[in-house]
């Protein structure tokens, strides 16, 4: 009996071997990881038109993370013992692991569908879940086809998608490639100290990949900058150029420029005016005049203090004086100019005139929050807008309410007149002082929050301290003098040095990123 069971099952194992080798077959053909022909990458943004390999997986496809961050001229780390790899894009850093679902973008654990692969020292990634990852979470839009085996990226929210220079024998083609149909009102062509560049009212676009387009011909370097609701064109110029074209095309949305250049200016006159227009250029974008404005003053305390004693105006003041000291210190060609250095009183309407006068090239309105609410705490920067931010009602109303402090005289200034239009008069300043406020208020961020005070952010209001200013100007809340603990840092030296600190840091990127853009 015990002979015949052995047998028998010495039969069904052999009956096996007959279907274990298609099972086999079957399970590795489908799980095999191989080539599989390749997939087109493209962006316009980036300049980017190639193949990468394509591998076959699961009836998925997956591509090299290493190819893709190549062509992508991304940056990539890769462990090989922990068969890890971090990818950098531009702001956002994403961990991917060997055999793993779960992605790690920035600080938060994402999970995809299918897990990555490792092979040759490398991590594969599932084309369809990587791109799908991309496309929700980072500020790129991916396009993948499926059947033509193509992936388009492009920036999310912009509409100035790429550029592409063409050498030609009297000059250089700048050709940009837009989604959105641009007026010639909306697109200005100027010179500034050795960079043409080309502003576009309305214009989105990724400075990241627009930096990274190579120069040719009579253009050695090309720089991006989104300056609010304009986005700036940079062209750095080998030179000087004759002429330069701006032509729309009618069916589509892109259009072009063209800069002609000749390589002998023969007649010194012309050459003496080329010269001159660049100069006058240059000092007309030139930050070297700072107008910083200590909030208040005299008989207006503004907020009071949490201690009833110590009030706003006497904590901005030394801030104010501080910062003049450090831009001073730092920017040795710069004029500093205040409209008050000591304890006294100036109309809202004087303070613009003083830095119209002085020709200011920015205006810095320093000043200290305050609430009935001893909760409420923060640090705040604003820019002047007819439209306001809801939670900045209280702001602007306490900041505004210093007009009652002024002689009838002075207060009739402010009649009849509409501030809608008063601030559309300055919309040739408002991109600036928008890009001002947020270099501002990042800097105080990375100052003060270490010390336990809250970002409130960025902010636009109607404040009439700003208004008739004929320059870039920006008004920052230091604080929150009515709440215990922030008028408790405030009244110290050692804070107001760090709020100056932070503030003349801010300026200074300002000024060297408006200058390198102008």
């Amino acid at each position: 009996m015990i002979r015949r069971n052995f047998i028998t099952n010495i039969f069904k194992i052999f009956s096996l071997f007959a279907i274990i080798p298609k099972s086999v077959l079957a399970f590795f053909q489908q799980n095999y990881l191989g080539k599989s022909n390749s997939i087109k990458i493209i962006s316009k943004s980036a300049n980017v038109d190639t193949q990468i390999p394509l591998y076959k997986k699961l009836n998925h496809d997956f591509i090299s993370l290493k190819d893709f961050a190549k062509v992508m001229h991304y940056s990539i780390y890769t462990n090989d013992a922990k068969k890890k790899s971090v990818l950098y894009m531009g702001k956002d850093r994403i961990r991917f692991t060997a055999d793993n679902s779960f992605v790690i973008l920035n600080d938060d654990a994402l999970q995809m569908p299918l897990e990555c692969k490792w092979t040759h020292g490398e991590i594969l990634v599932p084309v369809i879940y990587f791109t799908k990852l991309l496309n929700q979470y980072t500020s790129l839009t991916f396009t993948y086809d499926v059947k033509k085996k193509t992936i388009e990226i492009n920036p999310s929210n912009v509409n100035i998608t790429g550029l592409r220079l063409e050498e030609k024998e009297n000059g250089t083609l700048i050709l940009v490639h837009a989604s959105k149909k641009f007026s010639e009102k909306e697109i200005m062509l100027d010179i500034r100290n050795g960079w043409f560049h080309i502003e576009v009212y309305g214009g989105k676009i990724d400075t990241t990949s627009i930096s990274k387009i190579p120069g040719k011909g009579y253009i050695t370097k090309i720089k991006g900058f989104q300056l609010g609701d304009t986005a700036s064109l940079a062209f750095k110029l080998k030179g000087k150029i004759e002429s330069r074209d701006l032509v729309l095309q009618e069916s589509r949305n892109d259009f072009y420029v063209n800069l002609r250049t000749k390589s002998v200016i023969s007649i010194n006159k012309e050459n003496e005016h080329v010269k001159a227009e660049l100069e006058q250029q240059k000092k007309k974008w030139y930050i070297d005049t700072i107008v910083l404005d200590a909030g208040h003053g005299g008989k207006d305390s503004g907020a009071p203090g949490y201690n009833k004693k110590i009030n706003e105006k006497d904590i901005v003041l030394p801030i104010t004086l501080e910062l003049g000291k450090l831009l001073k210190q730092k920017l040795r060609d710069v004029k500093i100019v205040y409209t008050r250095k000591t304890d006294v009183f100036i109309p809202l309407w004087k303070r613009t005139d003083i830095a119209n006068k002085a020709n200011g090239k920015l205006f810095i309105s320093i000043h200290a929050n305050g609430s009935t609410s001893q909760k409420l705490n923060g640090f705040e920067t604003y820019f002047l807008s007819a439209d306001k931010d809801e939670k900045a009602r209280g702001v602007v109303l306490k900041e505004n309410s210093a007009i009652e402090f002024e002689e009838t005289v002075d207060r009739q200034r402010y009649e009849g007149v509409n501030f809608i239009l008063a601030t559309m008069a300055q919309s040739a300043f408002i991109k600036q002082s928008q890009y001002l406020a947020s270099v501002i208020q990042k800097s105080l961020k990375l100052k003060l929050e270490k010390i336990g005070m809250t970002d409130r952010g960025v902010k636009q209001g109607p404040f009439w301290v700003m208004v008739g200013a004929t320059m870039p100007n920006v008004l920052v809340e230091t604080g929150f003098v009515s709440n215990k603990y922030e008028f408790n840092k405030l009244i110290k030296s050692t804070t107001q040095k760090k709020i100056a600190d932070a503030i003349s840091q801010g300026v200074i990127k300002y000024k060297n990123d408006i200058e390198d853009a102008f």
